[in-house]
């Protein structure tokens, strides 16, 4: 067995534990049908009633087209391995409501995809969870970082969640790979100074770079090199509502590496990633259609006094 054939039948039979009698649905866009095909042939292993839609583009911050919003809501699982993301988009939601599992890969590259296969879930889990019940019960968070980051993010109002890439129960909802504990900010306090390492187009091995000043919980100035006006007249389309502080998490994944793609680097232990714009899936009310995440490498991380996080080696195994 290739090793992506390894991560597929990881997917497939560990993360979402696909049944012979379930309908499976693989929403992929073009330049990630590799990827999919594997997923495909992992999944119509399992069950015959596998099927692939294929998206020739999928629109940055547009919702999902009605008739496949309605098909995703009866399927019993859906496997999304597109560009961009789904995961903040009301047909995702409105699914995972009716009870569809749902695993989200979104511009996934094929070493991410094969480092699936190596994850040990169990552990993931368990690592995921305790982080998630000590942002539930905190108030505060400090963090910083060699890079310069330097944030106050209160954290009293939300419940943490935790990803843990378990999706067997109806309604479940994972990236993959996963590994990650994160909650929505207060809305309106977070303050201070957030560097970015990856994301938002920054590239970790690249000279441009992304310093973002949050003030009363909104990205209040972006300022860097051309990637950072790029971020700036992206953001422009979708108003104000796109600079609010949305998540604030910390990776758990100690399988994952630094890959230079947010959906990666989020999940690596030692990192922290705060994201700006939609907030709903973790208990918001911000519902602007653009959820952007941004990473920072060998973070510290104070919850109420206690430091939990320290240049990036996690303080609780």
């Amino acid at each position: 067995m290739t090793k992506q054939e390894k991560a597929a039948h990881t997917v497939v039979n560990k993360c979402l534990d696909i049944k012979k009698e379930e309908s499976v649905l693989i929403l992929a866009s073009e330049p990630l049908l590799d990827i999919a095909s594997h997923l495909f042939q992992a999944s119509s292993k399992k069950t015959k009633s596998t099927f692939l839609l294929q998206f020739s583009y999928l629109a940055p911050a547009v919702q999902i087209n009605r008739a496949v919003a309605k098909m995703m809501k009866e399927m019993n699982v859906i496997l999304a391995v597109t560009s961009p993301s789904i995961s903040h988009t009301d047909a995702r939601r409105h699914a995972s409501r009716a009870g569809v599992r749902i695993a989200s890969m979104p511009n996934i590259t094929m070493n991410t995809f094969c480092r699936i296969a190596d994850a040990h879930f169990e552990k993931i889990g368990r690592r995921s969870k305790k982080i998630a019940d000590i942002l539930t019960m905190a108030k505060e968070a400090k963090v910083t970082a060699p890079n310069g980051t330097d944030l106050i993010i209160p954290i009293k109002k939300r419940k943490g969640y935790a990803d843990t890439g378990a999706i067997t129960t109806p309604g479940a909802f994972s990236n993959l790979p996963a590994g990650e504990a994160s909650i929505s900010p207060d809305d309106g306090l977070c303050q201070g100074v957030l560097v970015v390492d990856s994301g938002m187009g920054v590239n970790p091995n690249g000279e441009d770079q992304i310093n973002i000043t949050i003030k009363d919980g909104r990205a209040q100035r972006i300022s860097g090199g051309p990637m950072a006006r790029k971020l700036s007249q992206y953001l422009a389309k979708f108003g104000p509502d796109s600079r609010l502080v949305a998540e604030f998490g910390i990776g758990a994944n100690d399988a994952a590496q630094i890959s230079g793609y947010a959906l990666e680097d989020e999940k690596v232990m030692g990192t922290i990633h705060i994201a700006l714009g939609n907030n709903v899936s973790f208990g918001g009310s911000n519902a602007v259609p653009v959820h952007l995440d941004a990473v920072v490498y060998k973070a510290s991380v104070e919850i109420n006094g206690r430091q939990i996080l320290r240049n990036g080696k996690l303080l609780l195994d």
